[in-house]
Formats: structure tokens, sequence, C-alpha cells
């Protein structure tokens, strides 16, 4: 009730000015809880960050070589800016741009407290990909937004300088499976992890954990270890952990309701790597239920059959993956993911097999996790009024696509963007689930998460 109240004007998506007392003193920072980035878009000149510890808004300007970017990545105590750059025109790859020329985008490292700012090699670098996406989503979307291309940016300290900083990112024609790559502050590339020819190897979440490069991946049954060099031949390992074990579901259930409608339990999941207080290495594997419309005329036989398909790809047994089922499938398409609950699992990232555990309560800890960056475990003792320990603070930043095939709409007509925006909190000993504020269908260009405060 203190967060919806201290900021709905801001997930109203308003401009309100903070008052000078809330503005945040250097000094004073807090350090028990994390703050949460609120959304914002190109015209602001100011970040604001709610203050849980404090129930606060705090507001930060950005520098003059920020204005017109936004933040689409949060990662230990650092923001991930970009920002439009130059037209560049393409020539190598020109099948991909017919000739015409693109924006770049920029990203920058931002430290909103100390006003630290690391310029990174900027997406263009990143050949073919960046160009496929922007003139895919140009031709398919009318438009792109580069924090649907940004999936998680990670850095390996909290000192830019000392960091090895990794970029997992989207690809217009395989979004599941995205690409990986690498860079240092300084390079004037990235360096992309090279994709097997023989099988598609998926890249989830993201993290590094005692030197690793740690990657959750849905295809593989084991650990499979990366030696991967970097352009100025630095080594980095990464480690592919699987999380097909971790996040095994009940069969899928199924509920029509209201003519067309269905509710359609068991079937997605997201897991997320984060670093317990007490070093740690978890899995936490977030479950959706999902809303899907259905086609009515179509018999109960006919449902069935799409249902047992649905289970081959949720158990890995079917080519594809649950998304491609639902937009290549005749009679469901979804239009909501909702977040039903939380499974907490610790693992040994060093046996070759995995060693998991399943942890049952947080007693000692919260856990803040988000799509939006790094998500981070804190302490439980000396918690602010109203906050409660065993619970998971999480952010979506989602955005899902569905096309609906009619002859007689043309392609603009039929193509439909779903935001799926969950945001709440859940309480593990009960399952309880609060939400703090409803998903806003509105689209966002920025990424909301949770900023560990670190002058």
């Amino acid at each position: 009730m203190l967060f919806s109240n201290r900021c709905k004007y801001d997930i109203g998506f308003g401009q309100p000015g903070v008052p000078e007392g809330d503005r945040v003193i250097i000094d004073t920072v807090p350090d028990k809880l994390p703050w949460l980035l609120l959304p914002h878009d190109t015209q602001c000149e100011s970040l604001k960050f709610y203050d849980l510890s404090r129930n606060k808004v705090h507001e930060l300007n950005l520098p003059e070589v920020l204005l017109g970017g936004v933040s689409v990545e949060v990662s230990r105590g650092w923001l991930a800016i970009a920002k439009k750059g130059q037209y560049i025109r393409d020539t190598k790859y020109s099948s991909y741009l017919s000739f015409k020329p693109i924006p770049d985008t920029e990203i920058f490292l931002f430290n909103p407290l100390s006003g630290a700012i690391h310029p990174l090699p900027s997406l263009s670098t990143l050949v073919p990909y960046y160009y496929s996406f922007v003139t895919n989503c140009i031709f398919n979307l009318g438009g792109y937004n580069v924090a649907e291309f940004i999936r998680r940016i990670e850095l390996s300290s909290a000192d830019p300088s000392k960091s090895i900083i990794a970029l997992r990112f989207n690809e217009f024609e395989a979004n599941n499976c995205g690409n990986l790559a690498l860079c240092r502050v300084g390079d004037r590339c990235w360096s992309t992890f090279p994709r097997e020819t023989d099988r598609d190897l998926e890249f989830g979440d993201i993290m590094f954990y005692s030197g690793d490069l740690c990657v959750l991946s849905q295809n593989i049954e084991h650990v499979e270890t990366h030696i991967f060099k970097l352009a100025e031949d630095d080594e980095v390992r990464i480690k592919f952990i699987p999380v097909s074990t971790a996040a095994r579901l009940p069969f899928i259930e199924v509920e029509h309701w209201g003519h067309n409608m269905a509710t359609i339990k068991h079937a997605l999941y997201e897991p997320y790597l984060v670093e317990s207080i007490n070093g740690e290495l978890l899995i936490v594997v977030a479950h959706n239920v999902c809303y899907a419309y259905y086609d009515e005329d179509e018999d109960e036989e006919s449902l069935d059959g799409d249902m047992d398909a649905l289970e081959e790809e949720r158990l890995g047994e079917g080519e594809g993956d649950f998304e491609h089922f639902f937009e290549e499938g005749d009679h469901f398409e979804p239009f909501y993911f909702e977040v039903s609950g939380f499974d907490v699992m610790e693992m040994d990232p060093n046996a070759g097999m995995m060693i998991w555990r399943s942890v049952q309560s947080l007693s000692d800890q919260l856990i803040f996790l988000t799509s939006g960056g790094r998500s981070v475990s804190v302490p439980a003792n000396d918690l602010p009024c109203g906050i409660q320990r065993n619970c998971i603070f999480f952010l979506e930043n989602d955005n899902y696509f569905s096309e609906v095939f009619n002859d007689y709409e043309t392609r603009e007509e039929v193509l439909h963007r779903r935001v799926s925006r969950e945001s709440g909190i859940c309480y593990l000993e009960s399952g309880r689930i609060e939400r703090l504020f409803p998903s806003s269908n509105r689209l966002l260009k920025c990424k909301v998460g949770w900023f560990t405060p670190t002058p």
C-alpha cells in the first residue's frame, strides 16, 4: 500500500516533481534493500527510484551525454543506458538492410549516484544480428524497441573497468534462443559466442558466479563448459546449466470458460539465476498460467490433440518451444501470461550431472527477482516496517506477440502486441501472491528493475 500510494503517478507514467527533501544524499544511501527503477522514456531528464527502506522516491538527473537514452538493464549498481546514435548503412549484409540506413544504438554503463559513465561497444558491432533485428521489426511491426533486443547485461564485478561484460540479446527470428556476446570496457566491438550448427543451444538467464559465466539452457542434459576468448585474448569460462529437471511441472491442465477462452496451467515457466546471501547458486523458477483464445468451432478431439502436442513441447519431446507452438497452432492464441508461483532450487554448478536441493524457506533472506537486470538476495534481518521475510519480490518486462490470420485483413491489422508485465510479492510459506500494480497494456522503451545503490 505504501508503494502504491507513493508511486501511483510514476507508475501511471506521469512526471510529477520530486520534493527537494526526497532527493538522495549519497553519504546516507541505505544498503539493506534495493531501489526500484521506475518507468521512464527518452524525453526524461532524470530517473526516479523507489526506496523501500525509506518509502521515498529519489530523483537523479541524467548527465547531458545520456539525454535521450533509456535504461535497458540493471546490474551491480550500474544502469545500461541505450541511446540512439548516428545513422549507419551496411554493405556487407545488404540483404538485411536493402541499402537503407538505420540508426545505431550506443550503450553506456551509468552509475546514477557517482555519475560515472563507461561507454560500451555500439550494437551495430553485433553483425549481422542487430541489423536483422531492426530491419525485421520495422518491416513486420512498423518500428523497433532496443529494450526487446537486449535481454540481459551482466557485469563480472561492481567495477566496470575491471569487469567482463556479458550481453544476452535477441534475434528476431529466434526470439527465445537468443545469442551471447562479451566485451570489456574500451573494446571497439562485441565478441559473439559462436553458435553450433548441429544443434540449437538456448541462452536463458545469465550470471557471473565464482568467476564463471553461468548460462541457463533448456536443450542440454548436463553441465557443459566452454572456454571463450575475447578480442584481447582474455578467456572466459562459460557454464551452460540445464534447467529442465529443476522446472519439471505437473501435467498440463486446461479450463475452458466464456465463449472461446481457456486457462492453461503448468505450461510455461521462466527460470532465473540468483546468488544467495550465503554464496549458494540458486535457480528460482517462476510458473505461469496462460490465458488464451481458442476456436470454439473445433471439436474436443482436436483440442485434446493440441494439448498433447503442447505437453510434448513442454517436456522437451517435440521440436520448437512453447511460444512457437502457440504462434503456429491452429486453435490456441495466448493473450496474457500470469505468474502463479515460484520454486527455489539450490544447485552445485561443479557437478556435471547436477545436484539439486529444493529450498522450502528463505528464512534468512529476501529475493528481488527481475527480467530487467540482475536478480539479488538480501538479508532478512532488521527489515523496514511492512516488509516480511521469506518473500520473493518480482518484476517482469516481457512483451509477447501473436498473429490472428484472416484473409480479409492486412498483415499490419492482424499483428498484435501483447503486454504481460507482472509484478508483485510471493509469500513462499503460503504461496500467496500480492500484485503491486496492474499490468499496464502499454509498451515501454525502458525496463524496470532492482537497483542496488553503490556510490
